[in-house]
């Protein structure tokens, strides 16, 4: 991974980041326009966050682009309440749904909106790894949290299985899927 601070920050690109831009584009995954509308909105997710925790005077200890993404290391410990801590944790998904909101007058469901939404709501997903899934567990951690997750999961398991059945199953959704599967089942481990 290369890295370098910049007042104090982190800021890294692992070699998954790369690679799997360069997977996309070669095996005609996304053209070049929908693969640069996904990065800036997945940027402008970002930005949400990095807004917030500046707002609060909280600076993050890393920023880091990796095959998954990107990923803002926070910095250690809670930030000075739980408000402040869940508002950070939405802020990204706030900034996709304004942005679709704003875009929709004029580019109508065009990709910059529905990448927008489906990021919004993709990051919301009650699972550890996503936006959602930490405010789940700090809303109502324990039981309740792992009850979210369990109906997600078997919902899930259910489409692909559906979708199975009638011969039309999504690649990238099974991968997913299997990606947060084996995320939450790594995240019980520790």
């Amino acid at each position: 991974m290369f890295s370098v601070t910049v007042k104090r920050v982190r800021l890294g690109i692992g070699f998954s980041f790369p690679a799997v831009l360069a997977l996309v584009l070669l095996t005609g995954g996304a053209d070049t326009a929908q693969l640069l509308i996904m990065l800036l909105c997945s940027a402008l997710h970002e930005c949400g966050h990095l807004a917030a925790m500046f707002i609060f005077r909280r600076r993050p200890e890393a920023v880091t682009l990796y095959g998954g993404g990107i990923r803002i290391t926070p910095p250690r410990g809670r930030m000075d309440s739980f408000g402040r801590d869940i508002t950070v944790l939405l802020a990204g998904c706030a900034v996709n749904f304004l942005l679709a909101g704003a875009a929709y007058p004029y580019k109508g469901t065009g990709d910059f909106v529905r990448t927008n939404l489906f990021l919004g709501v993709f990051n919301l997903l009650p699972f550890g790894y996503f936006d959602g899934g930490r405010v789940l567990e700090m809303l109502c951690a324990g039981r309740a949290a792992k009850t979210a997750r369990l109906v997600f999961f078997l919902l899930g398991a259910a489409y692909i299985a559906l979708t199975a059945l009638s011969g039309n199953v999504s690649l990238s959704f099974l991968v997913t899927f299997c990606f947060i599967a084996a995320e939450e089942i790594s995240a019980e481990k520790e």
